[in-house]
């Protein structure tokens, strides 16, 4: 059983490298992928949920890029309080 998680990364890893060379290749992977998550979940194609659930899935990953790049700033936050 242990043979198997080390070929899953074995055959992940070329793909993975060959999707971010394709810019095309990796969005037909995710629109693939997409497809898959919202059909098990028991949307049909062509209907509004389904529609709906793919935007979900674009939301979703949206999110997970933006909290896994860092953005550089910085800021000066000036305050009045009463009170103290």
């Amino acid at each position: 059983m242990t043979k198997h998680p080390l070929l899953i990364l074995a055959l992940a890893i070329p793909l993975a490298l060959a999707a971010c060379a394709d810019p095309q290749a990796e969005q037909a992977r995710l629109d693939a992928l997409d497809h898959k998550n919202c059909t098990d979940l028991g949307f049909e194609p062509g209907t509004e949920a389904y529609g709906n659930c793919r935007l979900k899935m674009k939301e979703i990953r949206a999110k997970e890029e933006g909290s896994r790049s860092p953005t550089f700033g910085f800021g000066l936050g000036v305050g009045v309080s009463k009170g103290f």
